[in-house]
């Protein structure tokens, strides 16, 4: 979805809920919230190096596998309550979350014959435990509609979700650790001999990842409720559901540059105050 879909969208939702609302009714509003991001787990794949010559083609598939520790959300919002229980607003938010310390790699090695179509054939595959300091981001604009039941509570319960575009942006550093050194020793003595191996790991080295971004279509749900604190001022507490698929990063330097996807599906729990004017 281009950017002039979502406005256009955004545009026909607010003709809509204008024709069912009358002038009088309708009261502008401004949110600030904050709160928790728990991104679910998910592999960061993709085609880390090609080679093609004129009669072979080589290939190699890296994915990096990691949990994400909870991270953060930030946004705010402006709209119009339309005084039939429907709000709509546009949204911008920012969300993070870093991984863990470690994480899987998996890498796949193929060649294919150019004679025969590139049919690819698996040479190796690699399989390792690698260290990981890595930041997975998203700035997102959102057009929303909620919907809020009047049940004549002091609390308002609402649900609703919205539509837009998210930059996913993937930073950071993921480890190697090099092959260990073998040193060999001999011991000679009371006419024996013994000979001792002794190994040395070499020093775990860091690459910085790209912080190639990719901007994609976005949604969410939600679930929630709000409760007055003054005349215009309102505390709310909500769930949301946000996912932001298939963005095209960087890896790695050290793969060639190779592509990889990368999903942004998290669970929020937000808090904030909606502010009427």
């Amino acid at each position: 979805m281009t950017l002039r879909k979502l406005l256009m969208a955004s545009a026909a939702i607010v003709s809509l809920t204008a024709t069912m609302s009358s002038a009088e009714a309708a009261q502008p509003y401004a949110s600030l919230f904050g709160g928790a991001s728990i991104l679910q787990d998910q592999p960061l794949s993709g085609k880390s190096y090609t080679r093609t010559t004129t009669s072979l083609a080589f290939a190699s598939d890296r994915t990096v596998d990691t949990s994400f520790k909870t991270g953060f959300v930030l946004g705010g919002n402006a709209g119009i309550e339309w005084g039939n229980g429907l709000r709509t607003e546009v949204e911008l938010a920012f969300r993070q979350n870093s991984s863990k310390n470690h994480a899987h790699l998996i890498t796949h090695y193929s060649y294919g014959s150019q004679a025969t179509g590139g049919h690819a054939v698996l040479l190796d595959s690699q399989s390792n435990e690698v260290p990981a300091n890595m930041r997975l981001r998203a700035w997102s604009l959102m057009a929303n509609a909620w919907y809020d039941f009047d049940l004549g509570l002091p609390i308002t319960p609402y649900v609703g979700g919205g539509i837009g575009m998210a930059m996913v942006k993937v930073s950071g550093k993921l480890g190697r650790t090099e092959n260990a050194d073998t040193v060999t020793t001999t011991t000679t003595g009371e006419g024996s001999t013994v000979t001792h191996l002794h190994t040395h790991p070499r020093t775990t080295t860091f690459k910085n990842l790209f912080e190639k971004n990719d901007t994609v279509f976005a949604w969410q749900l939600g679930v929630g409720a709000s409760m007055p604190i003054t005349d215009s001022v309102k505390a709310f507490v909500d769930y949301r559901y946000f996912s932001a698929n298939d963005a095209h990063l960087k890896l790695e330097p050290g793969f060639h540059g190779g592509d990889v996807n990368a999903d942004f599906n998290s669970h929020s729990v937000l808090v904030g105050l909606r502010f009427n004017f």
